[in-house]
C-alpha cells in the first residue's frame, strides 16, 4: 500500500496554520532546501490559483535522488524534517536546530535549542505505527523516547505524520498552553491499521503533547476545520458509498466511537463496522 494518495491543497509555509496541502509553493521549495529558483529549473510546476506550485512527493524523490543542485545533503533526514525546520526557523528564528544527533546507538532526528531549553523531536512517518513493505514496525513508538529521555534528561517529543506541520504545533514545543492541530488529508494508512494493541492510547499520548484533541480526532480528516483550508479526505466518501470499512479510522484499544470519526461519519448508519 502506498503511503500517500492522491495530491490535494496547497501548503503555504508563511500561512502554515490554516493551509494543508500536497503541494508545495515555488518560492517555499528554494526556503525549504536553502536554494535559488535556478536550481529547481530541473522540477515541473504547474499554475493553480495563480501560484506556481508542485507536489511535494516529487521534490523529495528529486532531492533523494541527488537532481536538484546545491540542495543540502540528506543523509539520514527525511523531506518532511526539512520542511518542519523552515517552520521552526520562522517561528523561533534564534532557534539552535542540530540534525541527525548521535545518542549512543541512536541518531535524534532533531536537538531544539531555545534559550536555556533544549528538547528532541523525533519525526515519526507510518512505519513507526503501521506494517509496511518491512513488515510490522519492531518496536513500540514510544521506546526511543524512553531511552533517550533516561539517557540525557531531555524531553524526546514524537511528532507523527498526523501532527500538522505548523506554527502553532511548532510553539508548542516550548510552550505547552498552546493548542496545536491534528490533520490527515491524502495519507493512505489510517489509525485502523495500526498495529499495536494499545494503538488509542499511543495515538492519544501524542495528541495530548501537542493539545491537539479538544472534542475527538474527527476534525482531523476535513474539510476546512478550525479556520484551516485542509481538504477533505478521501476515505469519508468511500465509507459513505460502502467502498471502505469505518473501521479503517478506529485503532485498537478505542473506547468511544464519536472520538475517532468525522461529523459525516458519526450520523450516518455505517456498513459492515466494529463501530455500529
Amino acid at each position: 500500500m502506498a503511503v500517500l494518495g492522491k495530491p490535494q491543497g496547497i501548503f503555504d509555509i508563511n500561512d502554515s496554520d490554516r493551509s494543508v496541502g500536497s503541494y508545495l509553493i515555488k518560492s517555499d521549495v528554494c526556503e525549504i532546501l536553502g536554494i535559488s529558483e535556478a536550481d529547481i529549473g530541473v522540477l515541473s510546476f504547474s499554475k493553480s490559483d495563480g501560484l506556481e506550485v508542485i507536489d511535494e512527493r516529487t521534490v523529495q524523490r528529486a532531492l533523494y535522488r541527488g537532481e536538484i543542485p546545491n540542495a543540502p545533503p540528506v543523509g539520514n533526514s527525511s523531506f518532511d524534517e526539512f520542511l518542519l525546520i523552515t517552520v521552526i526557523k520562522n517561528v523561533f528564528p534564534e532557534c539552535q536546530i542540530e540534525r541527525q544527533v548521535k545518542i549512543k546507538r541512536f541518531k535524534m532526528d532533531l536537538k531544539l535549542t531555545l534559550g536555556s531549553t533544549s528538547i528532541f523531536v523525533e519525526f515519526d512517518g507510518p512505519s513507526h505505527f503501521a506494517a509496511s513493505r518491512f513488515g510490522p514496525p519492531k518496536h513500540e513508538p514510544f521506546r526511543k523516547k524512553k531511552i533517550i529521555e533516561d539517557e540525557t534528561g531531555l524531553e524526546v517529543v514524537n511528532w507523527a505524520y498526523w501532527i500538522q506541520r505548523c506554527s502553532s504545533n511548532v510553539k508548542t514545543l516550548f510552550d505547552r498552553s498552546v493548542n496545536g492541530y491534528g490533520v490527515l488529508w491524502s495519507t493512505n494508512i489510517h489509525f485502523g491499521d495500526f498495529y499495536f494493541d494499545d494503538s488509542a492510547q499511543i495515538i492519544t499520548a501524542i495528541n495530548s503533547r501537542f493539545n491537539a484533541t479538544d472534542d475527538g480526532v474527527g476534525y482531523f480528516y476535513g474539510p476546512n476545520t478550525k479556520d484551516r483550508n485542509n481538504p477533505e479526505h478521501p476515505i469519508i466518501n468511500k465509507i459513505l458509498q460502502g467502498q471502505e470499512s469505518v473501521s479503517r479510522l478506529m485503532p485498537k484499544g478505542y473506547l468511544d466511537k464519536d472520538e475517532w470519526l468525522p461529523n459525516k461519519l458519526r450520523t450516518v448508519k455505517l456498513k459492515g463496522s466494529q463501530a455500529n
